[in-house]
Protein backbone atom coordinates (compact mmCIF):
# COMPACT_ATOMS: atom_id res chain seq x y z
CA UNK A 1 0.00 0.00 0.00
CA UNK A 2 1.38 3.34 -1.09
CA UNK A 3 1.13 6.36 1.71
CA UNK A 4 -0.63 9.43 0.77
CA UNK A 5 0.28 12.82 1.93
CA UNK A 6 -0.73 16.15 1.49
CA UNK A 7 -3.89 18.46 2.91
CA UNK A 8 -7.30 18.85 1.68
CA UNK A 9 -9.33 22.09 2.30
CA UNK A 10 -12.83 21.60 3.60
CA UNK A 11 -15.17 24.14 4.51
CA UNK A 12 -15.39 25.36 8.20
CA UNK A 13 -18.54 24.91 10.10
CA UNK A 14 -20.01 25.06 13.48
CA UNK A 15 -19.48 21.94 15.63
CA UNK A 16 -16.21 20.92 13.85
CA UNK A 17 -13.12 19.85 16.06
CA UNK A 18 -9.56 21.68 15.18
CA UNK A 19 -5.96 21.66 16.43
CA UNK A 20 -3.37 24.65 16.49
CA UNK A 21 -0.92 23.94 13.60
CA UNK A 22 1.78 22.35 15.49
CA UNK A 23 4.59 24.58 13.28
CA UNK A 24 2.94 27.99 14.83
CA UNK A 25 4.01 28.98 18.10
CA UNK A 26 0.73 28.69 19.17
CA UNK A 27 0.83 25.02 18.17
CA UNK A 28 3.02 23.94 20.54
CA UNK A 29 2.04 26.11 22.96
CA UNK A 30 -1.52 24.09 23.09
CA UNK A 31 -0.01 21.39 21.96
CA UNK A 32 -2.62 17.72 22.35
CA UNK A 33 -5.56 20.19 22.86
CA UNK A 34 -8.14 20.23 20.33
CA UNK A 35 -11.15 22.70 20.19
CA UNK A 36 -14.54 23.19 18.77
CA UNK A 37 -16.02 25.49 15.80
CA UNK A 38 -18.63 27.77 17.75
CA UNK A 39 -19.70 29.89 14.78
CA UNK A 40 -19.37 30.94 11.10
CA UNK A 41 -16.20 31.82 9.92
CA UNK A 42 -16.17 35.93 9.67
CA UNK A 43 -13.63 38.68 8.33
CA UNK A 44 -12.02 40.69 10.79
CA UNK A 45 -9.63 43.34 9.58
CA UNK A 46 -9.10 41.51 6.13
CA UNK A 47 -8.53 38.26 8.23
CA UNK A 48 -10.95 35.16 8.10
CA UNK A 49 -11.56 34.19 12.01
CA UNK A 50 -13.56 31.80 13.85
CA UNK A 51 -15.01 31.52 17.48
CA UNK A 52 -13.27 28.56 19.33
CA UNK A 53 -14.54 26.75 22.58
CA UNK A 54 -12.44 23.98 24.60
CA UNK A 55 -13.76 20.38 24.49
CA UNK A 56 -15.76 21.44 28.18
CA UNK A 57 -17.84 24.01 26.27
CA UNK A 58 -15.68 27.09 27.56
CA UNK A 59 -14.60 29.99 25.38
CA UNK A 60 -11.36 29.24 23.92
CA UNK A 61 -11.09 32.38 21.78
CA UNK A 62 -14.03 34.58 19.93
CA UNK A 63 -11.90 35.45 17.10
CA UNK A 64 -8.65 33.30 15.72
CA UNK A 65 -7.13 33.14 13.10
CA UNK A 66 -8.09 30.36 10.32
CA UNK A 67 -4.99 30.01 8.60
CA UNK A 68 -3.64 28.58 11.91
CA UNK A 69 -5.91 25.79 12.41
CA UNK A 70 -6.45 22.48 11.06
CA UNK A 71 -9.21 20.61 11.38
CA UNK A 72 -8.92 17.07 12.85
CA UNK A 73 -13.06 15.75 12.57
CA UNK A 74 -14.71 17.19 10.38
CA UNK A 75 -18.18 15.68 11.53
CA UNK A 76 -20.26 18.74 12.81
Amino acid sequence: MKKFSGSVKVKIEQGMKVRVNPKEFEGRRHAGKEFIVAGEPRDLCGTEVVALNNVDGTRFSAAYDLSMLQVTDAAP
